[in-house]
């Protein structure tokens, strides 16, 4: 698998307020963006079981809950997708309601720190910052692949960063061949990670992507590290994230916010997850055929797209 190219097809990501995220990713981003959609209504079983817990007796509730605690929750999930001009769906928001008391879960922990956008090569960083900076945006310029609070004078790769509704870091990239309206498509996602080298050995082994950190990436061991996960082409997909804390302790990887990441590749090994409890509905106009789900060590689902 080391010859083909991996790349993120998209991500599914948990919000606090659906319609906050989605103003953002229409307005800010100028991605197209569906309407919500609420999973129970997408299928017969959902919308059964939903009215059964709804109106139903304590005791049926209790039981659809042990028999399928995520179907449950689904039961209670609205999402909507964003896509680029060419109809690909790159990321899915995801926000989910308590079925029994009502409010919005929060995005806590330290699971999807950021992602990357490749823009159209018509879009000046330095007139998109002062276009940003007018509309009282906060967004920093920082080195690209990294976690965007670095700026390195002697490096001449710098992006543009601005963060989303519940704090991720979205890095922008101008790409000389990629043309499109605005956003032209997803680069890689950012996660933490508890521990960086096997993390690296499970993307190695079950998904066929390659350490490609370049040697010119600046890098503090002491307070954090990197590792891009990619194709040999040197185009990555996931960057490992490791933080240290002041008294040399890893900060712990793990929350809620991140549903799944999605690779495309031709997965032929084993360990995938039958029943993975995360959002599996795609467009019905999808590109994509979803194939096997599989869990890092960190607990993150990766879906393994055809």
């Amino acid at each position: 698998m080391g010859d083909e190219q991996i790349v993120l097809t998209h991500i599914a990501l948990y919000v606090t307020n659906l319609q906050r995220s989605m103003d953002f990713y229409k307005k800010i981003l100028r991605m197209n963006v569906s309407e919500p959609i609420s999973l129970k209504d997408q299928s017969t079983g959902l919308k059964y079981g939903h009215s059964l817990v709804t109106k139903g007796p304590v005791l049926v509730r209790n039981l659809i809950t042990r028999a399928n605690p995520s179907a449950y929750q689904q039961m209670f999930t609205d999402i909507c997708h964003c896509s680029t001009a060419d109809g690909t769906v790159n990321l899915i928001l995801v926000q989910q309601t308590h079925p029994e008391k009502g409010y919005i879960r929060s995005v806590t922990g330290n699971t999807l720190y950021g992602f990357s956008c490749y823009l159209t090569s018509d879009i000046d960083t330095d007139d998109l910052a002062w276009d940003m900076s007018i509309s009282d945006l906060i967004f920093q310029h920082g080195d690209t692949g990294t976690d965007g609070l670095d700026y390195s004078l002697n490096s001449n790769n710098h992006s543009l960063f601005i963060k989303d509704p519940d704090g991720r870091m979205i890095e922008l990239i101008t790409s000389s061949d990629r043309k499109g309206e605005f956003i032209t498509g997803l680069g890689y996602a950012v996660i933490y990670v508890n521990n960086i080298q096997a993390s690296r050995r499970f993307y190695q082994e079950k998904c066929g992507l390659l350490d490609i950190t370049p040697q010119s990436l600046v890098q503090n061991e002491w307070k954090k590290k990197y590792v891009w996960m990619g194709s040999a082409d040197g185009s990555p997909a996931i960057i490992l994230y490791q933080v240290i804390n002041p008294d040399g302790t890893p900060t712990i990887a793990g929350g809620y916010g991140l549903d799944h990441m999605s690779l495309s590749v031709n997965y032929k090994g084993e360990g995938a997850i039958s029943e993975p409890g995360c959002v599996t509905m795609h467009p019905p106009n999808s590109k994509e055929v979803s194939g096997n789900y599989l869990q890092d060590p960190d607990g993150y689902l990766i879906e393994i797209m055809k």
